[in-house]
């Protein structure tokens, strides 16, 4: 009897050390899993430090758009970053170690946030000295944000148990130099990038081109061309003058002239003309005003709007009223630096026979309520001569 329970112990004994076997060969195999599921989540965060030093260490020869590329990217990415670790599905060795290195993750995308908006208080137009004190500020709490990141990163790799394979995982080192990052320091860098002309948010919109429909039949007023007697023969080979801004639409002007006797011309296109002279519309009662424009700017303008106003000359109408204004304003939307685009308005009335004076007007912001006669802000204003055939 004795023999058969030394049996049945040895027996439950080997069954139970397989048991623990078991579940220590499960859980390093788990272990191992997650490290390996996560390396390719550091290696995103460790390649977004480039974007990081690119942001902080910008200066006068880094152009806005490129700084303002980086800046969204480095937002996002850490942001999407965190995201990719918190819908992993793997569990982390112990509830240690994953909440070390989502600590990590986090305060990188903290620290990214605040450095973002420290950069951007500094760089834009209006920004005040207070602005700039700010700014540093921010600088300096993602500096602390990036340093505690470094080091829960550390403590996370040290939680792993060594038969992971922790080693596998990469080195990954946001802040090379914490002085950088020291109030000192972020004071200076906000102070030359605020002096930085090429930093700083400029603001332009531009009418590249002003047309109407109907199509201008002449126009009035317009130079002549130099006359040549008529014993003299003279060409002025044509050339082609191209005016690209960045990703804009392209402009071509093409400028031909021949002259075999003596005599006078008046070019007319469809651009209308500069001030001092008239262009004149066929017999009509609508009239649509067409702008290409422009932001020639560094930054983006969401909120641009384009409007018209047809106003009458007095002396054209019987009673010396001129008649009535019209005026219309639509929204534009946005338009990135160096882009351009066409804008049709809708139609303004008008009456034939009459003359008008006709203002064109870009600008950004909120909506003009009645006639844009001048410049607003960013914005441009034309201001051209019409008049309506008679029918």
């Amino acid at each position: 009897m004795v023999a058969i329970v030394v049996v049945l112990a040895i027996i439950i004994g080997e069954v139970a050390a397989d048991v623990i076997n078991s579940g220590s060969v499960a859980a390093r195999v788990e272990a191992q899993t997650y490290v390996a599921e996560v390396i390719p989540v550091i290696d995103q965060s460790t390649t977004l430090a480039s974007t990081m030093h690119l942001v902080r260490d910008a200066n006068a020869s880094v152009a806005r758009t490129n700084l303002e590329q980086a800046m969204g990217d480095l937002v996002e990415g850490t942001s999407a970053n965190l995201n990719q670790l918190t819908t992993l599905g793997v569990p982390a060795p112990s509830g240690r170690s994953g909440d070390l290195l989502e600590a990590t993750l986090a305060a990188r995308a903290r620290g990214s946030r605040d450095l973002v908006g420290a950069i951007a208080l500094a760089i834009r137009s209006s920004s005040t000295q207070e602005d700039l004190i700010h700014a540093a500020s921010g600088i300096v709490q993602a500096g602390k944000e990036l340093v505690v990141a470094d080091g829960d990163y550390r403590r996370f790799v040290l939680s792993l148990p060594r038969s992971s394979g922790r080693g596998r995982l990469p080195l990954s080192r946001w802040v090379l130099n914490p002085a950088s990052w020291a109030e000192s320091a972020a004071r200076l860098f906000v102070t030359a990038l605020s002096g930085s002309a090429g930093l700083r948010a400029s603001e332009d919109l531009v009418i590249v081109a002003l047309s109407v429909e109907p199509p201008v039949v002449r126009i009035n007023g317009l130079p002549t061309t130099t006359t040549v007697p008529a014993t003299t023969s003279s060409t002025t080979t044509s050339s082609t003058t191209t005016t690209t801004l960045p990703g804009a639409t392209t402009l071509p002007t093409t400028t031909s002239t021949s002259t075999t006797t003596t005599s006078t011309s008046t070019t007319t296109t469809l651009q209308l003309p500069p001030a001092g002279s008239t262009s004149v519309l066929p017999p009509t009662t609508r009239v649509s005003v067409v702008l290409v424009i422009a932001n020639v700017g560094n930054t983006g303008l969401s909120t641009i709007w384009a409007a018209a106003s047809i106003v009458p000359v007095a002396s054209t109408d019987r009673n010396g009223s001129g008649g009535q204004t019209h005026s219309i304003a639509v929204r534009v939307g946005r338009l990135g630096p160096g882009t351009s685009l066409v804008v049709t308005l809708p139609a303004l009335a008008v009456s034939s026979g009459r003359s008008y004076t006709l203002y064109a007007s870009i600008g950004n912001g909120s909506l003009p309520t009645g006639p844009v006669t001048a410049p607003r802000g960013a914005g441009q204003t034309d201001q051209v001569s019409i008049r309506v055939a008679s029918g």
